[in-house]
């Protein structure tokens, strides 16, 4: 196990202690059949998939992360790929959840086509996203902040505007709440 997923989780701890536990629990309530987590990190929102989900595959591009989340429930398939060059075949999965990826996915058009590829008819797209918030100053803040937090981040970017590549890829979103001074989006959507 490396330093770099030890300090993932030991980062992710606090934030999960002030709301983000919660919001993980909230993402995949009532889920069921056959879900992709994609981007799953050190599997920190594995624990709380509901037992109406008959399966669980999860994915990430860091093997030493995936080392991790393999101790964080057994059972769950894992592999490493890339949400941009999905591995499974058209229609495979039930719903598709992402907490916490698409702010450093380097093409995120690109991985919410193929979340759309591999999704049923009906299914569901769960995310859970930081994005740009519609606060100017906040705004001006993270556009601000950007370049050095993507740098010390490994590619995090604290100004996507998420929900409209969400509705551009082809999904009509059919929940969505926001948090943290609007920087933060949950939201439900389905193919179209």
């Amino acid at each position: 196990m490396t330093a770099r997923a030890l300090l993932y989780d030991a980062f992710m701890t606090p934030l999960g202690w002030l709301g983000l536990d919660r919001a993980r629990h909230r993402l995949v309530a009532g889920l069921s059949g056959h879900v992709l987590e994609v981007g799953t990190g050190t599997g920190l929102l594995l624990p709380s998939y509901p037992p109406s989900v008959s399966s669980t595959v999860a994915i990430d591009i860091d093997p030493d992360m995936l080392a991790r989340a393999r101790l964080r429930r057994p059972g769950v398939s894992l592999f490493q790929a890339d949400v941009q060059q999905l591995p499974f075949p058209d229609g495979s999965f039930d719903a598709v959840v992402s907490c916490l990826v698409f702010c450093s996915v380097e093409q995120p058009a690109r991985g919410l086509a193929e979340i759309h590829r591999v999704l049923r008819p009906g299914g569901q797209l769960r995310m859970l996203e930081h994005v740009r918030s519609p606060r100017p100053v906040l705004s001006r803040l993270q556009e601000g902040l950007d370049p050095l937090w993507c740098r010390l981040s490994g590619g995090c970017h604290l100004d996507r505007q998420t929900v409209p590549l969400v509705e551009a890829s082809g999904f009509r979103i059919v929940q969505r709440a926001r948090h943290l001074r609007e920087a933060v989006e949950e939201l439900v959507a389905v193919p179209v």
